[in-house]
């Protein structure tokens, strides 16, 4: 080939194209060095791609026409700065830090250091990006990055710190108090915070609202609080959040007005029943109190509802009711007085009389009254209707020109009783009733009831009354106009009676009879005690006449009061008597049976010498060896000790029996760890 017909190019990374043909001719074979006249520029800084080819007229090959280079130029590395500075709260914290500054170099990884820049450790997985993200740093951090040169020197950016700000520490308030309302002042004291106080804050309604306070004192006055407050402090986080110390609570209790008590009354004997009923604000109630000698002294109730029931009170009496103060003094509420009238005493206007019709003159005198006369009535039918006699306000009463047959009776002033009347008398031929004969006195057992007759009544009406305070105050039963009345159950001895109405004459009472309680005769079946299996044990019956034990198939005598029982199973014998007058009682003892191999305690000496329980009996001992014991009284004194006991004490002392009563033990049971404690009694020292 001849020179200048190949044509060699460059370019360097992809821009202009530089051309300069071969100046040399070429024979077959040849092989040739070619240099370009022009430099390629690689001063630029990275990885740069140099293409090489040639070019010749006619050549269909172009698989071999070009070279390709790659040079690399490193540049000095500019590391940069990590910014910025920054103070965040211990903990709960996040944010990013980023390299800012720097040119050429790889990042190959951020580190940190905890010492002060005295070592560093590699973030892990390694950070290759300018910017790290930091999560809840809880100690003053410094972060760098650490930069790869290639063929330069490798380099590392300036750090940037990460201080930790440890959070707040609200702080206890001391000073917490119960005050009365009069008295209300102090001092809270705030300690243990380590933050500067911003606000005091308090709450009147326990917590719902807060009312701040300004100022940044450790102690707080308060003065004059009329209700119960909640104090608290809100301490400055800085960085961190605010954080608020404990609470401390002022209890005030309310300066309470005296009570007003409702429900003054005058009321009736007979109907002297009702509340008294506390209105306004109290505290909580302490008791109620009541006077019946005007006030000047007073009786507690024991009881403590808002509204004091009183029932059947039979004279004037006052109450109050005995408030809590809390930390104020209690109060007493003012007076509620219930004014008792007795009944008043009802008259006589007799007596009754037969009179002829044609000649009917007579005057009814009324004794026996103690309120004033309203007016009089009279009846022409027998009681049905009656009709007042106009302008009778008098305690006499001229039936002088009476025509029909007549029933009178005067209408008196009641007070603060009802109204009531006097007798009546009755102005005809008339029969008195005949009440009859009640069935004789007699006697039941407790608990039961009896029947009662009337024999030979004759009235319009009769009504059964009793007494249990020996005819002294009589009670109608009501809805009782028979002949035949069955008792209430009896507790008590009781007297009872028939009145008898006949028309308009005098009530008429028929003789009483008693009803006398038998009480119910006491049974005792002794105390509940444990056997082991295969043994008995003599029960002990009381009481009564005669009984019966029941269930008495391991009894050897269930009709004896004293039966040997040997029962297999823990059983419960119950004991019935009957009294000479045919009253049963019952009473009941557990016997517990426990196996024989059982390490059991004994709890009782009878002290006796009748060969049972003379000695203190620890059954199966004899398998715990070295088994130690002690007795004590109840001062705690040593009366018997052993450190292998063998079931030989017997209850004494020095030699002498002691007193009976009840004493402590201590038993460790031998080759154990087991300790039992408890009482013996000691029985049979009289």
């Amino acid at each position: 080939m001849t020179s200048n017909t190949i044509q060699v190019y460059y370019s360097v990374d992809g821009g202009t194209v530089v051309n300069q043909p071969l100046s040399s001719n070429l024979t077959a074979g040849a092989s040739w060095n070619f240099s370009f006249s022009q430099k390629a520029d690689l001063s630029a800084c990275g990885a740069h791609i140099l293409k090489v080819w040639v070019s010749r007229p006619g050549d269909v090959n172009h698989l071999n026409d070009t070279l390709l280079w790659t040079v690399q130029n490193d540049c000095p590395i500019v590391p940069g700065t990590v910014t910025s500075d920054i103070t965040v709260c211990e903990g709960a914290n996040a944010g990013t830090l980023s390299l800012s500054g720097w040119s050429y170099g790889t990042i190959t990884g951020w580190e940190s250091s905890t010492n002060g820049g005295t070592t560093w450790t590699p973030i892990a997985p390694a950070v290759t990006t300018p910017s790290y993200a930091y999560t809840n740093v809880t100690q003053n951090t410094q972060y760098h990055v650490l930069i790869d040169g290639g063929y330069c020197p490798d380099a590392i950016s300036a750090y940037a710190t990460v201080s930790v700000q440890t959070p707040p520490v609200g702080g206890t308030i001391s000073g917490s108090d119960s005050l009365c309302e009069n008295v209300a002042n102090g001092v809270l004291t705030l300690s243990g915070n380590n933050q500067t106080p911003i606000q005091w804050e308090y709450s009147t309604n326990g917590g719902g609202t807060w009312t701040n306070v300004t100022s940044t004192l450790t102690t707080y006055n308060y003065t004059g609080l009329t209700s119960t407050t909640i104090y608290r402090v809100l301490v400055d986080g800085a960085i961190c959040s605010d954080a608020y110390s404990d609470t401390a609570m002022i209890y005030v209790d309310p300066v309470y007005a005296p009570t007003v008590l409702v429900g003054s009354d005058s009321l009736c004997i007979t109907n002297a029943t009702g509340f008294i009923t506390a209105t306004g604000a109290f505290g909580p109630i302490l008791n109620w109190e009541y006077s019946i000698d005007n006030g000047v002294t007073w009786t507690g109730t024991g009881s403590n509802p808002t509204s004091l029931g009183y029932t059947n009170i039979t004279q004037t009496t006052y109450y109050r009711m005995i408030t809590e103060g809390g930390q104020c003094p209690d109060v007493v509420s003012d007076t509620a007085i219930i004014y008792v009238q007795p009944l008043p005493v009802r008259p006589t206007i007799g007596p009754s009389d037969t009179v002829c019709a044609s000649a009917v003159a007579g005057i009814l005198n009324m004794t026996g009254m103690t309120t004033p006369v309203l007016n009089w009535d009279l009846s022409t039918n027998g009681g049905t209707t009656w009709t007042p006699i106009p302008s009778s306000a008098s305690t006499s009463y001229d039936y002088t020109g009476q025509n029909v047959t007549t029933m009178y009776r005067a209408l008196l002033e009641g007070g603060f009783c009802p109204d009531y009347y006097s007798d009546t008398a009755i102005i005809k031929l008339d029969s008195a009733p005949v009440v009859g004969v009640l069935n004789q006195s007699g006697s039941v057992c407790e608990y039961q009831v009896e029947d009662l007759h009337l024999v030979g009544s004759a009235a319009d009406s009769l009504f059964w009354e009793y007494s249990t305070d020996n005819g002294v105050t009589w009670q109608t039963i009501a809805n009782s106009d028979t002949i035949d009345y069955t008792t209430f159950s009896i507790v008590e001895d009781v007297l009872f009676q028939v009145t008898a109405l006949n028309g308009v004459c005098p009530p008429a009472v028929s003789n009483q009879v008693t009803i006398t309680m038998l009480p119910l005769p006491v049974a005792d079946a002794g105390n509940d005690t444990s056997i082991y299996l295969g043994e008995s044990i003599t029960l002990n019956g009381s009481g009564g006449v005669t009984g019966i034990w029941m269930p008495g198939a391991t009894l050897s005598d269930s009709a004896s009061a004293n039966p040997v029982a040997t029962p297999s199973i823990t059983t419960t014998y119950s004991y019935y008597v009957i009294d000479a007058n045919g009253c049963f009682g019952g009473d009941s003892v557990l016997i517990t049976v426990m196996d024989p191999i059982q390490f059991n305690i004994r709890n009782v000496i009878t002290m006796n010498n009748d060969n049972v329980n003379d000695t203190w009996n620890i059954t199966g001992v004899e398998f715990f060896p070295m088994t130690t014991v002690k007795v004590f009284n109840q001062y705690g004194k040593i009366l018997y000790e052993s450190e292998d006991y063998k079931n030989d004490w017997n209850g004494s002392f020095n030699g002498s029996k002691l007193p009976n009563g009840t004493y402590y033990y201590v038993v460790m049971k031998g080759g154990t760890e087991e300790e039992y404690k408890g009482t013996i009694t000691l029985l049979g020292n009289e």
